[in-house]
């Protein structure tokens, strides 16, 4: 590559000016900027990231590997490191001694108050090789400071852009999951630019925190922490965060309540007693969808389990939409109040005797619509001698008022023991 010939400060201006269009050209990184200072001063130059890790590196005759491993060589130094740490606090290049007549310059990269990541530039001035117009001793200094300036800003035009596509990204998911495609052909062109696969099912998985103030983080960083945790359980799936929920567009090969569950578990981990026991945020799945317009359709089932689980005493596990049953029905009920009323009427002191032996009652009755009305079924899920399942029944009849021997009646408790959230298995 041939290096700049202009003869006083010309030839550190025309470097500088080279350096600084990398900036304008679309598909210019760190790497680039490692390459020009390698070829036009014959150093070493290296990006190192925080951890001390080798992001890009550049030396005339020596590929990435053996410049990389030059880099991490040096990085065991004591002196090394407390280099990097003198050079992000002073916000300033540093020049540091090597061994025999080694340099390096250390520049910190900055990105606002954040540090990133380090410029390291290495020569031997024994050895050095540079135009006169590059020639002195402060010019890999002053090379090296510009140099991470340019690498900072192409950070920050990187974060820019990735942040810019989120929330496009963003925006075309909520649009898909609020049906706000103008039509079918809309849809699927949103649906194909966020990388949704229509041959494959999917299901909407919505996770939300139960008490928006029990866990000091808030919900805004349990949210965000949830997206994190949907997309490592679901590489393939399409998150976004919305007010006061994370929805996720799962594929269903994936399982979506399995990755529900383990998002929710992971949430649970340092901010309830008994993670076992119950979790500090409700996941609902909506049933399954093949085409990008149906998704909305999944949302909205998945928010109605998401209030079926809430108003049945779920909240903390995962249900599903298509385990809803009657509920689907009973969600339409404005006042769940009302439908409570509805249950005590119906099933008498079975719904209002909290003693053990009319608990007992209303778990056998339970038992017998689950088990389709077979008394030797029931016995058997109960532990106890058919019998026993008749005299409770008729007890059950005679607490509640019911006839299970009229179809309306058996309706009309099996309805009412959903409501009370008795049916459950």
């Amino acid at each position: 590559m041939p290096r700049p010939d202009a003869g006083g400060p010309r030839g550190l201006v025309a470097l500088y000016r080279r350096l600084s269009g990398l900036v304008a050209a679309p598909s210019a990184d760190a790497q680039a900027v490692a390459a020009v200072m390698a070829g036009e001063l014959g150093v070493l130059a290296a990006v190192v990231g925080p951890h001390r890790e080798v992001l890009d590196a550049a030396a005339l005759g020596l590929g990435a590997a053996e410049v990389a491993a030059r880099v991490l060589a040096d990085a065991h130094d004591g002196a090394w490191s407390r280099a990097l740490e003198v050079a992000a606090g002073a916000a300033r290049a540093l020049r540091v001694p090597g061994a025999g007549t080694r340099v390096q310059v250390v520049a910190p990269v900055l990105l606002g108050r954040e540090v990133p990541a380090f410029l390291l530039a290495e020569e031997d001035t024994a050895a050095r090789d540079r135009p006169d117009a590059l020639a002195g001793d402060d010019v890999l200094l002053l090379v090296a400071e510009h140099a991470a300036t340019v690498v900072g800003v192409l950070a920050g035009r990187d974060r820019v852009l990735a942040a810019a596509t989120g929330q496009v990204r963003g925006d075309l998911v909520s649009g898909l999951l609020l049906d706000r495609a103008r039509d079918a052909d809309q849809a699927a062109q949103w649906a194909e630019h966020v990388g949704f696969d229509a041959g494959v099912a999917h299901r909407v998985v919505v996770v939300s925190p139960d008490d928006d103030d029990a866990y000091g983080a808030g919900p805004a960083s349990l949210l965000g922490e949830a997206e994190e945790h949907l997309v490592a359980a679901a590489p393939g799936a399409l998150t976004v965060v919305r007010d006061t929920e994370t929805v996720a567009v799962v594929p269903e090969p994936a399982d979506p309540v399995a990755v529900g569950a383990a998002c929710a578990r992971r949430l649970a981990r340092g901010r309830v007693p008994d993670p076992d026991a119950r979790w500090p945020v409700t996941v609902a799945v909506g049933g399954p969808v093949g085409a990008a317009q149906e998704i909305a359709r999944s949302y909205d089932q998945a928010r109605r389990t998401l209030q079926a689980a809430r108003r049945l005493g779920r909240a903390g596990r995962v249900l599903r939409f298509d385990d809803l049953g009657v509920h689907r029905l009973l969600l339409q009920i404005p006042d769940p109040e009302a439908a409570r009323a509805f249950a005590r009427e119906v099933l008498g002191r079975l719904a209002t005797d909290r003693s053990e032996r009319t608990t007992e009652l209303l778990r056998t009755l339970a038992r017998y619509f689950l088990e389709d009305g077979s008394p030797q079924r029931v016995a058997r899920a109960l532990n106890v001698h058919p019998n026993t399942v008749g005299y409770r029944l008729r007890r059950a009849e005679e607490q509640s008022g019911l006839r299970l021997d009229n179809h309306r009646d058996r309706l009309a408790a099996q309805v009412a023991l959903e409501i009370l959230g008795e049916m459950e298995t």
